[in-house]
């Protein structure tokens, strides 16, 4: 399944990658951190968001080089994020494109990894294009 998200001129394929090959995503996608970059997406959900309990991540690779961990729910939360003052409701897929975000922002700022920093640009691209994007770059904001 792949999903399309269009502006205008352009469109960032959203593809899941399947279950035999998760095993080697993130290890190949974040080497020497991917058990670093994992927790930490757990640990901004938490905090962003109190009704999050854990739950099922799917892994989401992008046509424009990006990827990011996508909880699977129909459910909405409210993300909370003091250190900036946002508030809002936003789907499952949104908040984990919130925690993603701050993640990459986080682990670029600590390791100065140009892989990092690259993969934090193809997912606030794909960000903007999203649905509910203009809540999601205000939360990043």
């Amino acid at each position: 399944m792949s999903t399309a998200l269009s502006e205008t001129k352009s469109a960032i394929n959203a593809i899941p990658v399947q279950g035999h090959l998760r095993n080697r995503t993130l290890p190949r996608r974040f080497p020497g951190l991917f058990l670093v970059f994992e927790m930490n997406i757990y640990g901004y959900m938490d905090k962003f968001v109190k009704s999050y309990n854990g739950g099922y991540w799917e892994y989401i690779e992008l046509s424009n080089g990006g990827f990011y961990m996508s909880l699977k729910s129909d459910k909405s939360f409210l993300v909370e994020i003091d250190s900036n003052g946002f508030e809002g409701t936003l789907t499952a897929d949104a908040a984990s494109l919130v925690a993603n975000l701050f993640v990459y922002c986080q682990l670029a700022n600590q390791h100065e990894l140009d892989y990092l920093i690259q993969g934090f640009h193809a997912l606030r691209d794909y960000a903007r294009l999203h649905p509910e994007g203009h809540l999601i770059l205000s939360a990043i904001d």
